[in-house]
């Protein structure tokens, strides 16, 4: 038995978080993914941009941030000059013994490089090319720059975010740039499903203007269809309920999304108010939007009784989601990661003489899973393993 990319070689020229992560999501599967990398020159580290963002410590100077850690395991790296003719030979080998293709240069800045498409499809006709950046490979934004936060805010994501009294905020984490990773491995993914029926490569063009847009589907075509604007509403839910939202308990905040008469009947046995289930202010959802500060006033006063964690098992005894809140330190002891695959500790790191973190697939498999067969690569690390091969 095999995983779905065993005998699949990516060649991956992607840096910091997005391409990464799509070559990543390749390599869990079983693919040989082999990072190209600019070598280190007199003054520059070289490498991934990523082994030195958010690296002020100890792993970022041996070119191991937290960033490069995050989206690199299960990878062979070479460090490879592309503006050397010396390179030219070399990778035209890799990309004949190779079935896909990952890039994140700005649009046409790999093409002026002469390692674009057409480049890649002359070598091996059949390849799968995918190509990642900002605003897509054509239009007046092709060549743009683009990061996480701007994109969140030209696509109206910050726009959807914070609170009324406090303004717009960005997401706190990267999420453009992670889902746009993974939106990019299910396009490779299912190119070489398509090569497989029909023997022929093709052409990825994955933006994250795009990627940003389908994420919040639901406000774009509440907007498109009824010209529904939706306004910060904090921690709130998008359905504008009163009674979903972040709310205080007696220790802890408490993210509540009660949507249906049933959830409020349910909280109003929990609470044990069975009264407040008929009480005209609240008896359906119409009144209960009708009557925000009563609604808020009466969950608050039922659950400043107890603890977020323990309210969490006696709603969900009612039917009733809801769940704490928690930082990240408390969350990675969340009882439900001992049943997962989704933390990882790599203990063998070139050049590190401490265990790292890592971070596995977001599913499991009854066969074949998901695995990372080698920790993130020390910059040249593989540089005689491949050309030797």
């Amino acid at each position: 038995m095999a995983r779905a990319f065993e005998g699949i070689r990516v060649i991956d020229f992607t840096q910091v978080l997005a391409g990464p992560f799509c070559a990543e999501q390749m390599a869990l599967l079983g693919a040989d993914v082999i990072k190209i990398e600019q070598p280190a020159q007199p003054g520059k580290a070289g490498g991934d941009q990523g082994r030195s963002i958010m690296g002020d410590n100890e792993l970022g100077q041996a070119g191991f941030s937290p960033i490069f850690l995050s989206v690199n395991a299960g990878k062979r790296s070479i460090a490879l000059d592309l503006k050397s003719p010396e390179t030219r030979p070399i990778l035209e080998k890799l990309v004949k013994s190779a079935d896909v293709v990952i890039q994140n240069f700005k649009a046409g800045a790999i093409d002026k490089l002469g390692y674009g498409y057409s480049w890649a499809k002359k070598i091996k006709p059949n390849i799968i090319y995918c190509s990642i950046s900002g605003y897509g490979q054509e239009g007046p934004y092709a060549g743009a720059p683009a990061y996480d936060g701007a994109i969140q805010a030209v696509s109206g994501m910050i726009a959807l975010t914070g609170h009324p009294e406090t303004g717009p905020c960005r997401v706190g984490f990267n999420v453009v740039d992670m889902a746009t990773g993974m939106t990019a491995a299910f396009s490779v993914a299912s190119a070489l499903f398509r090569r497989s029926q029909t023997g022929k490569g093709q052409h990825l063009d994955v933006a994250m203007f795009d990627v940003a847009l389908t994420m919040q589907a639901q406000a774009i075509v509440q907007y498109q269809a009824i010209g529904f604007e939706q306004p910060l509403m904090g921690n709130s839910s998008p359905a504008l309920l009163p009674t979903s939202g972040l709310f205080k308990t007696g220790e802890g905040n408490l993210m509540i999304s009660a949507l249906t008469d049933g959830h409020w009947r349910g909280l109003a046995k929990a609470f044990g108010k069975p009264e407040l289930a008929d009480d005209p202010k609240f008896r359906d959802t119409a009144a209960r939007k009708n009557n925000p500060e009563a609604v808020k006033a009466a969950m608050e006063a039922g659950l400043a009784s107890d603890n977020a964690f323990n309210w969490e098992k006696r709603l969900a005894a009612v039917g009733v989601p809801a769940a704490p809140q928690l930082p990240i330190p408390d969350a990675l002891k969340h009882p439900t990661l001992a049943h997962r695959d989704v933390l990882l500790t790599f203990n063998n790191v070139q050049g590190l003489d401490q265990p790292v973190p890592g971070i596995g697939a977001a599913f499991k498999a009854n066969e074949d899973g998901p695995k990372l067969d080698r920790p993130p690569p020390a910059l040249d690390q593989h540089r005689e393993e491949i050309l030797s091969e």
